[in-house]
C-alpha cells in the first residue's frame, strides 16, 4: 500500500445527519471484495480513465441499436470516464458497471441512475452473460486488496466467460514495453502511484499475438486487433493487424505524420526521458510499431466476426471527431466534430483529402539531405516546395490547410506535393510569404532544438537558418515577416492547447529566442536537455578558447611592443643612440625645410609663368588696336 495518505480520505469530516438523510442508491449493489478507503478516479495518484473520441466511437458502434436493438445488456468492467458511460446509456443499452472502489461506486451510481453499479472484485461477479463486455481500462484495476489477487490471464478468462453466445468483448491491454512506459520520467519505485501495489505477473500476455491467443483459448474469436497510440487510456490512433509491420504500405508516410501529431499533443509540456516521436518514428520505419505500441485493443466474439472497422482509426482525445482509413480507400468520416470549433483565428479541419499515396515526407528528405550536406538537392527540394505553396495562393493569399502546413505535413508524390493530416486551417487568408517563412522557420527550429546535423555552423540561430533556406529559393526575409510567421505558429499552438494571452506571450518569446543550446519548445525530454546542455558547454568552451587565443595574441603583441620600447630607451640613453636621435631630428628638420623650399620654388615658377603669359597676351592686343 502507498506510504502517503490515501487520496480518498476527505479533508473535512462529512455531516452525519446529511449522510443518514441521504436516500439509498437503489442501483448500487455490493458483491464482495469492495475497497472502502480507495479511489481510482484521482488523476494525481491513479492512471487516467479511458476516454477520447476513438473509444466513444467504438462504444457507440458496438452498443448501437442495429447491433441488437435497444436493451442490449452491457458489462463495463473497471473505471471508465463518465462520457463513455453516457454513450452507452444514450444508445439504449442496459448497462452494468463493475468498480472495486466503494466510494467511486457511490459517486457513479448517483451520477448515472440508469446504470446498475456493482462494487467489488471481478472474482465475486455473478456468472451472468452479457451481449457486450467492455474493458477499455484493462484488467489490472479489477483486482481488490480485500481479497485474493487473480492473475491477469484468469481475469481475461473471466471476462470472456461473461460474453454470451452472440456477444462481443472489447479489451484494452497495456503494453509494458510501450513507448509511454519507456519515456516516462518519474519515480519508478513500488509506491510511485496507487496502481503500483499489485505484484508483477510473469504469465501476463506481453504481445498482441499472446493476447489474441489467450482470448482464443477462452473460447472467443478475435474479430480484429489494434495497436493503440500514444496511450492506452486515451488512444488517438489505432492500427489494425493489416497495416502493422507493412513498411511497403502506401499508408506508411501518412501514419508517420498522424502518429507524430498524436505524441506531440499527448506529451507537450510533459517531462519525459526522451522525445517519444523519435522512438515511434524509428519503429514505424522498421515495421516494429506493434512492439512499442501503448497498448493493444482486441474485439472478439463467440462466433464469426461481426464488427470489422477500418484498417486505421484516428480520433480526437478531447472531442468526438473520428475518421477511418483503409489501405485501398479514401478517408471516411465516422464521427463529425460536435460543434464548429474556432480558436485563435483558426478553424478545426475535417477528414484529410488523401492518406494512401506513394511518396516521401518532405521533412524526412530535408533532414536526410541536411545530414549528408547535399546542398544542391536540398536547394531543389526547397525551390519545389516554395513554388508549390505559391501556386496555391490567390492574389498573394493562402487559405485552407496548406496555409498552416509545414514540411512535416507535406507528402511528395509523383503528381506533386500534397497535404496530409492538418488539424487546423485559418479563418481568414494568410499571406503566402508568411506561410512559407513559418514552414521553413519551423524546420529550422527542429534542426536546432533536435541537434540535427546540417551543413552550416552549429552557432547558427533559427533566424539565420531560415534566411539561408529562403535564400536557396531566391527569397529574402525581414524581421517583421519573421514575427508574423512566429505569430502564426503561436496561433496554431494556442488553438491546439487553448493557451491564455499571458501564456501566448511567453510562448512567443521562447520561439523567438531559439538558438543552439535551446531545448525543444514542445516535448522536453531528459535526453534533449542533455543534448542542449552539451551544445551550451560546446559554445562556452569555444568562447573560452577564443578568449584565451585573444589574450595570447594581446600578450604577444604587448611583449613585442615592450621589447621595442626597451630597445628604443637603450638607444636613447647611449651616445650612439643620442647621436642617432639628433641625426634623425636634423634629418626631419632638413627634410621639412627642403620640402618648404621646393614648394616656394614651384610657387615662384608658377607666378613667373603666369606673368609671362599675361605679357604675351598684352603684346598681342597692341597691333590689333593700331
Amino acid at each position: 500500500m502507498p506510504d502517503r495518505p490515501v487520496a480518498l480520505v476527505p479533508a473535512e469530516s462529512a455531516d452525519l445527519a446529511e449522510v443518514v438523510a441521504a436516500p439509498p442508491l437503489e442501483n448500487l449493489h455490493r458483491i464482495g471484495g469492495e475497497m472502502f478507503s480507495w479511489t481510482d478516479r484521482d488523476p494525481q495518484r491513479s492512471p487516467a480513465l479511458p476516454s477520447g473520441g476513438l473509444l466513444r466511437y467504438l462504444f457507440g458502434s458496438l452498443a448501437a441499436p442495429e447491433k441488437g436493438g435497444p436493451g442490449r445488456t452491457v458489462l463495463v468492467a473497471g473505471p471508465h470516464s463518465d462520457e463513455l458511460i453516457g454513450v452507452l446509456v444514450d444508445a439504449g443499452a442496459t448497462v452494468t458497471w463493475l468498480l472495486r472502489s466503494l466510494t467511486d461506486a457511490e459517486e457513479c451510481a448517483a451520477a448515472h441512475p440508469a446504470v446498475t453499479v456493482l462494487t467489488g472484485t471481478l472474482g465475486k461477479l455473478a456468472p451472468d452473460q452479457y451481449d457486450l463486455v467492455l474493458a477499455a481500462d484493462g484488467v489490472t484495476r479489477l483486482n481488490s486488496a480485500e481479497g485474493d489477487q487473480m492473475p491477469v490471464g484468469a481475469m481475461i478468462d473471466r471476462l470472456s466467460l461473461a460474453v454470451n453466445a452472440e456477444g462481443t468483448l472489447l479489451l484494452m491491454h497495456d503494453n509494458h514495453f510501450g513507448v509511454h512506459h519507456t519515456v516516462r520520467l518519474g519515480p519508478e519505485g513500488r509506491h510511485g502511484t496507487d496502481a503500483s501495489w499489485y505484484p508483477e505477473d510473469s504469465a501476463r500476455p506481453a504481445s498482441r499475438a499472446a493476447l489474441v491467443d489467450r482470448i482464443a483459448s477462452a473460447g472467443l474469436v478475435a474479430d480484429i486487433s489494434f495497436a493503440a497510440f500514444p496511450d492506452p487510456a486515451a488512444p488517438a490512433v489505432l492500427l489494425s493487424e493489416k497495416v502493422l509491420g507493412d513498411v511497403a504500405s502506401p499508408l506508411r508516410p501518412w501514419l508517420g505524420s498522424v502518429v507524430a501529431q498524436a505524441f506531440t499533443a499527448a506529451y507537450r509540456g510533459r517531462p519525459v526521458l526522451s522525445d517519444p516521436r523519435r522512438l515511434a518514428g524509428r519503429a514505424l520505419r522498421a515495421g516494429a510499431e506493434d512492439a512499442v505500441a501503448g497498448g493493444w485493443l482486441v474485439i472478439a466474439g463467440s462466433d464469426k466476426p461481426r464488427f470489422m472497422p477500418h484498417d486505421v482509426i484516428v480520433g480526437d482525445v478531447h472531442g468526438t471527431f473520428t475518421y477511418g482509413v483503409d489501405v485501398s480507400g479514401s478517408p471516411e468520416l465516422l464521427v463529425p466534430v460536435s460543434e464548429p470549433l474556432e480558436r485563435a483565428g483558426l478553424r478545426r479541419t475535417g477528414v484529410p483529402s488523401v492518406a494512401a499515396a506513394d511518396g516521401y515526407l518532405l521533412e524526412d528528405r530535408l533532414l536526410e539531405l541536411c545530414a549528408t550536406s547535399d546542398v544542391r538537392r536540398l536547394r531543389q527540394e526547397v525551390i519545389q516546395f516554395d513554388s508549390w505553396v505559391r501556386d496555391q495562393a490567390r492574389d498573394g493569399m493562402l487559405s485552407g490547410p496548406v496555409a498552416v502546413a509545414d514540411v512535416s505535413d507535406v507528402l511528395i508524390t509523383r503528381d506533386g506535393p500534397v497535404v496530409l493530416a492538418v488539424r487546423w486551417e485559418p479563418i481568414d487568408p494568410v499571406p503566402v510569404d508568411t506561410a512559407v517563412v513559418r514552414s521553413l522557420w519551423q524546420f529550422a527550429v527542429r534542426l536546432i532544438t533536435g541537434a540535427r546535423p546540417h551543413p552550416w555552423p552549429i552557432t547558427s540561430s533559427a533566424m539565420d537558418l531560415t534566411t539561408i533556406l529562403l535564400g536557396m529559393a531566391g527569397r529574402g526575409m525581414t524581421e517583421p515577416e519573421l514575427r508574423a510567421a512566429v505569430d502564426l505558429q503561436v496561433a496554431i499552438d494556442s488553438a491546439e492547447l487553448g493557451l491564455r494571452p499571458a501564456e501566448q506571450h511567453d510562448h512567443k518569446l521562447n520561439l523567438l529566442a531559439v538558438q543552439p543550446g535551446t531545448v525543444p519548445v514542445d516535448v522536453v525530454g531528459y535526453r534533449e536537455l542533455t543534448e542542449a546542455l552539451w551544445r551550451q558547454r560546446y559554445q562556452t568552451s569555444h568562447l573560452l578558447h577564443m578568449m584565451e587565443w585573444t589574450e595570447d595574441i594581446i600578450a604577444s603583441r604587448d611583449r613585442w611592443l615592450s621589447k621595442m620600447d626597451w630597445e628604443i630607451q637603450i638607444y636613447r640613453a647611449s651616445w650612439p643612440g643620442r647621436f642617432l636621435t639628433v641625426s634623425r631630428t636634423a634629418y626631419r628638420l632638413i627634410s621639412r625645410d627642403l620640402r618648404a623650399a621646393r614648394s616656394r620654388r614651384r610657387q615662384r615658377k608658377a607666378a613667373a609663368a603666369a606673368a609671362r603669359r599675361w605679357r604675351k597676351s598684352q603684346k598681342a592686343k597692341l597691333p590689333a588696336e593700331d
